[in-house]
């Protein structure tokens, strides 16, 4: 049984009542921003929420117009500077604080990943000289965000192959190595996979590209979908026969992430999808003309 329901918002919460900085007294109708009065003018501002969902929460007030020393690390196509902002603008940096790595990090709201921006802090500017965190509150493009640090509690992917091998289905493990794009701000960069449980003759799709920040992230999303997976894979034509469970009351099998990861670092930038079935496992690396087999 699953442990963690996803959370969706149905009221505003309230201001919290302790912020590291002051919180909004005002707010202007159609901007979605809260504004933070000032003597000579109104500064849109974001409120950030980071909770584990258990006891421990940090709340960060991101306001516009106030000076902090930037660096700047790329420029866009068009000649934008790409800057970087401290790290209390980082929430990659904050997952330390609650013993998570970044990849871990949601939005509250339906469970999205935090863009790679957010996490470390990246802004465009449109002009040398604008004001970075101003810009930074306008790229959230919303007046409070919630963030969950809460690392999935997943079984070991061999656990998940036993299952899906004892369903009669198919397992299609993907991976792409993006590590590479690391020194690239405007590039996605790590490591990306995704999980996925399929008929066991479904062949392996150019287009099923892995979309997870982390092994975890993708037990997880399969997990989550499973019963609705398994359930969308029985056959509709009545004299097709069902896939004839077996026993999966055997030893768990090696664990195919080390070899995995081994292959997609051979084969940067292409995802590689591992397909696993009673009949054994295949590799396959995607091209931009199809996936071509690589060994099994």
């Amino acid at each position: 049984m699953r442990g963690r329901p996803p959370l969706c918002r149905v009221t505003e919460p309230p201001d919290p009542s302790r912020l590291d900085d002051p919180g909004p007294s005002s707010g202007e109708p159609g901007t979605g921003f809260p504004f933070v009065g000032t003597p000579g003018r109104d500064r849109p501002a974001v409120l950030v929420t980071i909770t584990d969902l258990r006891h421990r929460v940090v709340h960060l007030t991101w306001r516009s117009g106030i000076p902090e020393a930037t660096r700047t690390v790329a420029h866009t196509p068009d000649g934008r500077p790409v800057v970087q902002l401290p790290e209390r603008y980082r929430l990659g940096a904050w997952a330390r604080v609650f013993d998570v790595r970044p990849e871990d990090l949601a939005e509250a709201d339906g469970g999205h990943m935090i863009v790679r921006e957010l996490r470390d802090g990246y802004v465009s500017l449109p002009w040398a000289g604008a004001d970075p965190v101003g810009e930074y509150v306008r790229q959230i493009g919303g007046g409070r965000l919630l963030v969950t640090a809460v690392r999935p509690e997943v079984p070991p992917l061999p656990e998940l192959v036993r299952l899906v091998l004892g369903l009669d289905l198919a397992l299609h493990v993907g991976v792409l190595d993006l590590r590479r794009h690391a020194d690239h701000p405007l590039r996605p960069d790590g490591r990306w996979w995704s999980v996925e449980v399929r008929r066991r003759d479904a062949p392996v799709h150019p287009d099923d590209l892995p979309d997870r920040p982390s092994l975890a992230a993708a037990l997880d999303d399969c997990l989550t979908h499973l019963a609705d997976d398994v359930a969308a894979l029985v056959p509709a034509d009545p004299d097709e026969p069902l896939p004839v469970p077996g026993s999966p009351a055997c030893e768990l099998g090696a664990d195919p992430a080390p070899e995995l990861v081994r292959l997609a670092a051979q084969h940067a930038g292409r995802a590689v999808t591992l397909r696993v079935t009673r009949d054994g496992h295949t590799v396959y690396r995607h091209d931009d003309d199809g996936v071509r087999r690589l060994g099994g």
